[in-house]
């Protein structure tokens, strides 16, 4: 070890999100202070939640997920020259001591080991994946999905054609995309396996989450859910073999470990520093840690929930930059607040997209938060629009003060705009009567002239003037609600296109369209529950409404209708 300790203004541990984002904001406030990152890997400041698709080949080379918007490579010379601070790779940061205010660092290309003093410090050394609770053989062909290298060996074996039959453990937003790459863009015969009873069990639920298990079994996906892998073994050529309980063992080329990941508290811990209940980083408002000379962000630190007011982890790559600006400010002496998180996340699976921000309504439950929800199918644009397209929503709030908690949107429509917007009002703690409110850009390429989120307020007011939704699993086998009479109130040619069956399987739909209904009520039983169809919900609303006013009692409408209920 040198005698000599040189010392940064600033030191950063890590270098794919927070550490450079911090690196580069910092180096613009502060143009004379000498700051210098730390990173263990050779590679640097690359996008990590672009690995997926270049694994499935729709980005061209791993270079592209490393450079600027204007095609330079983010290299060590390029941190460097344009964005003024240092950047050093193969670099371990192996011990802190806050005493002497001094970092020993590893330089894996030479095993040389150096101290490096700071002023300040910055802790940004991010995830690493779960370990698997059941036995995994060492081997190239079974792999979790976190770092570049694991992207590369994949797309190399399935651009040599190696990679027949690939299973995905573990049915989160990573799995899911990973479904995609093998089954659509390389043509893998793909088994996802999930050990919950529905895929994307963290942030849908479970009515919403069923319209991406159809997506992905119309691609022909083999997905198995209430599974519990034991082992996974390699055969006599070597190719892994997974055994799930009570089923026959799943032989396959390529085995993806797709089960999340913790956070890389090492360092943090072994010098003192706070640990939350998360398990992460604990830290302020100001990504301070419990050291006042120590920030710490990205995805080894805790973020506080303003929905709920509790603590969560929450590894994202754009709220790992958000951190970044933020520890940045304040080091610069300029008092900047991170404002908390309520949860934004998308995912593209085949033809679908999924967003969601804030709670679902189990996690609401789950919280103690007393919650409802309500349903809507809806179109991104007006329906005479050539592209037009489709998705479901599902909103989750209070239905005393009116509170909105989260939203679930999952469609080949743009839920972008929606979940973005939705989330926002989250951050604000906004309320119904905010979604009406809100004010959106109009032109019939775009939109409706009614946004979704404005029909979404409107069935929760509908719901208070005594009209019930009902979950689009009502509509599935099994029938969660009971014995019902199931009114369809769609257009003749409608029924005959797209025929709905009574969840029991044993026929018993009362088709009555919806115009003919008052002349027709006689041949309804105002005295059974009542359940009321249409393709997205708003003609079963209008026909709730007549059956209310002749005095039927039980009245209830299927969230969504046919197109939630029969994705």
């Amino acid at each position: 070890m040198s005698d000599t300790i040189e010392k940064s203004d600033v030191v950063i541990i890590g270098g794919v999100a927070c550490g450079p984002k911090t690196g580069a904001t910092l180096a613009r406030r502060m143009p004379n202070a000498r700051i210098t990152l730390f990173q263990k890997e050779t590679r640097v400041s690359y996008g990590t939640c672009g690995m997926p698709y270049f694994a499935s080949g729709d980005v061209g080379s791993f270079l592209e997920l490393t450079t600027t918007s204007y095609d330079v490579p983010r290299t060590p010379e390029f941190f460097k020259s344009t964005k003024g601070f240092d950047v050093v790779t193969e670099a371990e940061v192996t011990a802190i001591d806050r005493e002497r205010k001094v970092v020993t660092v590893k330089m894996l290309a030479t095993g040389e080991t150096i101290e490096h003093g700071y002023g300040k410090l910055v802790l940004a050394t991010g995830a690493v994946p779960n370990k698997p609770p059941f036995p995994v053989p060492a081997s190239e062909k079974v792999r979790a999905f976190t770092r570049p290298e694991d992207a590369i060996n994949f797309r190399q074996a399935a651009q040599t054609g190696e990679v027949g039959k690939a299973v995905i453990i573990g049915g989160g937003f990573i799995g899911c995309e990973m479904a995609e790459a093998t089954a659509s863009l390389w043509g893998i015969e793909t088994t996802l396996i999930e050990r919950e009873s529905q895929l994307l069990p963290y942030v849908l639920d479970a009515d919403m989450a069923r319209i991406v298990r159809t997506e992905m079994e119309r691609q022909e996906v083999t997905v198995i859910t209430d599974a519990a892998v034991e082992k996974i073994e390699l055969n006599a050529e070597g190719n892994p073999v997974v055994s799930v309980q009570g089923q026959d063992p799943i032989t396959a080329d390529y085995v993806f470990l797709c089960m999340g990941v913790h956070p890389l508290v090492d360092l943090a811990k072994d010098c003192g520093l706070e640990i939350g209940g998360t398990g992460a980083i604990a830290v302020n408002s100001r990504m301070q840690t419990s050291d006042e000379d120590i920030y710490a962000g990205g995805d080894c630190v805790e973020n506080h929930n303003v929905i709920t007011g509790r603590n969560v982890f929450m590894p994202m790559g754009s709220l790992a930059n958000r951190h970044g600006r933020v520890i940045a400010e304040n080091i610069a002496g300029n008092p900047v607040e991170f404002p908390g998180v309520v949860g934004a996340f998308f995912a593209k699976v085949f033809d679908v997209n999924v967003g969601t921000t804030g709670l679902s309504e189990t996690a609401a439950e789950r919280v103690g938060l007393k919650a409802t929800a309500d349903w809507g199918a809806f179109t991104d644009k007006p329906e005479f629009y050539p592209e037009a397209a489709g998705f479901v929503l599902k909103m989750v709030y209070d239905p005393t003060g009116g509170k909105i908690y989260g939203l679930q949107a999952v469609g080949k429509g743009d839920v972008c705009r929606r979940v973005d917007v939705f989330s926002l009002l989250l951050q604000r703690q906004g309320t119904l009567d905010d979604l009406l409110d809100f004010e959106h850009g109009y032109a019939p390429p775009y939109s409706e002239a009614l946004d979704p989120l404005h029909h979404m307020a409107g069935v929760a007011q509908a719901r208070r003037s005594g009209i019930d939704f009902v979950s689009p699993l009502s509509g599935v086998n099994p029938n969660p609600i009971g014995e019902c009479t199931w009114l369809d109130v769609r257009e003749p040619a409608e029924m005959e296109n797209s025929p709905w069956t009574a969840p029991d399987g044993r026929g018993g739909v009362v088709k009555i369209p919806l115009d003919d209904l008052k002349d027709r009520i006689n041949e309804l039983d105002p005295s059974k529950k009542m359940v009321i169809v249409c393709r997205r919900g708003p003609r079963s609303y209008q026909a709730a409404l007549i059956l209310k006013t002749a005095g039927f009692k039980d009245v209830h409408v299927l969230g969504g209708g046919t197109t939630a209920a029969m994705p």
